[in-house]
Formats: C-alpha cells, sequence, structure tokens
C-alpha cells in the first residue's frame, strides 16, 4: 500500500508540474502578443543619468524636413548628413554646444541636397579627418551646384575622401562602425545608393539609413547583414517606400528617430510607415513633434535614454 501511495504523489506532482508549465507558457504567449516581449536582457533599459556622463551619444537634429545627425562615442565625433544650406549654420552651433571641435568623420549618405547641402559651409567651420560616401553609378554623379559645392568643401577640409563599401568597417573612439550598403550595384536613383552604417557600442546599436527604400531593404537582407539593432534612423524621413515589414523584421528596433519637417509637401511621416513601425516599438520621436531627438548610453550602468528636446526649428 505505501508503494501504491508513492505513485499516487508522484502523478500529482506530475500535473502540477504540467499545469505549472501551461499556465508559464500562457503567460508568455500574452505577454509576446501585447507587449511584444523581449528577453530582459535583450533590452536596452532606461537609464537616469546626465547627458554628459553618456559616453555613447546620437543627436538627430532638428533640421526641417532633411537629416543630420551627431554620432558621439568616447569624445570622438561622427556627422552623418549635413542638411541643406541652409542649415549649416544650425549644425555647426550644434556642434559647439555639445564641444565638438573636430570631426573624426563626416558621412555622405546620399548625394540629394536635403542630405549634403550644408556641408560646403560645415566644412569651412569645422575640422574634418575623413569623408565617407557610398559608391554608386557613374550615371548617378550628381552635375548640381550643391554637389560642386561639397567637392569643393572637401578640398577646403582637407579631409581624405573615402568610397565606403559594404563590409568596411571604422573605429569611432569604442564603437565599431560598419558599412552594411548600399550592396546593389544596379540602383536607378540616388536614394537606393544611401550609405547604410550599423554602430556598436558596448552593448548598444544603431542602424542608420539614409533614404534607403524597400528595393535596397532587399538587396540587404539577401546579403544576411546583421540588422539587428536597438536604434534606427528610419529610412527616408518616414516615407511609406521605406521600412518595410520585412525589413523592419530583421531590425526589430526598441527606438525609432524620424528627421522630418512641420507641415512638410510629402506628408513624412506617413501613416503607413509609422504603422509598420509600431508593431516593433513604441518608442517612435519625431524631430517636427520633439525638436532634437537624444539617444544616449551610460556604460556605467548599462542603460540609455531617448528623449526630445521640445524645441522647435
Amino acid at each position: 500500500m505505501a508503494k501504491k501511495k508513492t505513485n499516487i504523489n508522484d502523478s500529482k506532482k506530475s500535473k502540477r508540474s504540467l499545469l505549472y508549465t501551461i499556465v508559464v507558457t500562457i503567460l508568455f504567449a500574452i505577454a509576446c502578443l501585447n507587449g511584444r516581449l523581449m528577453p530582459q536582457d535583450e533590452k536596452m533599459e532606461q537609464g537616469d543619468f546626465a547627458l554628459s556622463d553618456a559616453e555613447f551619444q546620437v543627436h538627430m537634429i532638428n533640421v526641417g524636413q532633411a537629416d543630420s545627425i551627431l554620432v558621439i562615442a568616447d569624445g570622438e565625433a561622427m556627422l552623418i548628413d549635413a542638411a541643406e544650406s541652409g542649415n549649416a549654420q544650425t549644425i555647426l552651433d550644434y556642434l559647439a554646444a555639445q564641444n565638438i571641435k573636430e570631426l573624426k568623420y563626416a558621412a555622405a549618405t546620399h548625394m540629394h541636397a536635403d542630405h549634403i547641402g550644408g556641408y560646403g559651409k560645415v566644412f569651412a567651420g569645422i575640422k574634418v579627418k575623413t569623408v565617407l560616401e557610398p559608391v554608386y553609378a557613374d550615371s548617378l554623379v550628381p552635375t548640381t551646384k550643391t554637389y560642386e559645392r561639397y567637392l569643393d568643401g572637401i578640398d577646403v577640409t582637407g579631409a581624405k575622401l573615402r568610397a565606403a563599401k559594404a563590409g568596411s568597417t571604422y573605429q569611432l573612439g569604442s564603437a565599431t562602425i560598419t558599412v552594411l550598403g548600399p550592396v546593389s550595384k544596379n540602383a536607378d536613383d540616388l536614394n537606393n545608393t544611401s550609405l547604410v552604417l550599423r554602430v556598436d557600442y558596448e552593448d548598444v546599436s544603431c542602424l542608420f539609413t539614409g533614404d534607403m527604400e524597400e528595393p535596397e531593404e532587399e538587396e540587404i537582407l539577401a546579403s544576411s547583414a546583421d540588422l539587428d539593432v536597438d536604434y534606427l534612423k528610419v529610412g527616408h524621413h518616414g516615407a511609406s517606400t521605406s521600412s518595410s515589414e520585412a525589413f523592419l523584421a530583421a531590425v526589430t528596433p526598441q527606438y525609432a528617430a524620424i528627421s522630418c519637417g512641420e507641415g512638410n509637401d510629402y506628408g513624412h511621416p506617413t501613416p503607413e510607415a509609422l504603422e509598420r513601425l509600431g508593431v516593433h516599438t513604441d518608442n517612435i520621436l519625431i524631430t517636427k513633434d520633439v525638436g532634437d531627438v537624444v539617444f544616449c548610453y551610460d556604460k556605467d550602468t548599462g542603460t540609455c535614454s531617448f528623449t526630445g528636446t521640445d524645441t522647435k526649428e
């Protein structure tokens, strides 16, 4: 009889264990559906620390319907794009406010005026060591005055000019910059020649996509590049032709920042792009709404912050 009683107890324990497993599985599934759960050790925790304490910083400068992004790692700086010509002083003032006296890199994602227009004056106002630009077909080389001023500005600053190819890497402090694109050799417009940069610092990762649209997103996905990051600079100011479902599923951003102008003629960011982004994150900040967008990471605490400055252009 004692043996039979032991078997009954074992059976009860087994049932309780099975019930516990089922409950945990159900709760986990609910969390995934309602909160798009990520394992805790893969999420960037929000921290409370002064900006001056953050060794790694990304500043999306409020330049209206254009792009200009400052990346700082351990005191070294990279500027990604310089908006329109009329934004140059805003950018220089912003760099001065962050105590940036030299740019290790100035990246031109592609040769449209809202990305390189300010570089001529920016190059004249601050020392630049290296200019990074994408590789693209001769047939797409611009013949505009804006492009001429960009080239003249490189000559003035004396910087080295580098055609950054997919797979190339560069160091910014202890951050690693990896060029992921463009990978297509057949792009028929400048948007899809955009320089796509991944930046990794400690436990945090960021992706900067210029005005890349879905055709080039597909090319990068096919290249098997590592796209899974914490912070995404949303492509093409939040246009519906960028940020495809397949691309965002690979990126899985926890934070997304969009640079666009208030009342712009393009309707950026579009409802379609915002809806697709919203599947992956609720942390979406737009310069037209919040001014400069600042993402930073403090390696001492392993935490980050993501805020808008509420300033308007």
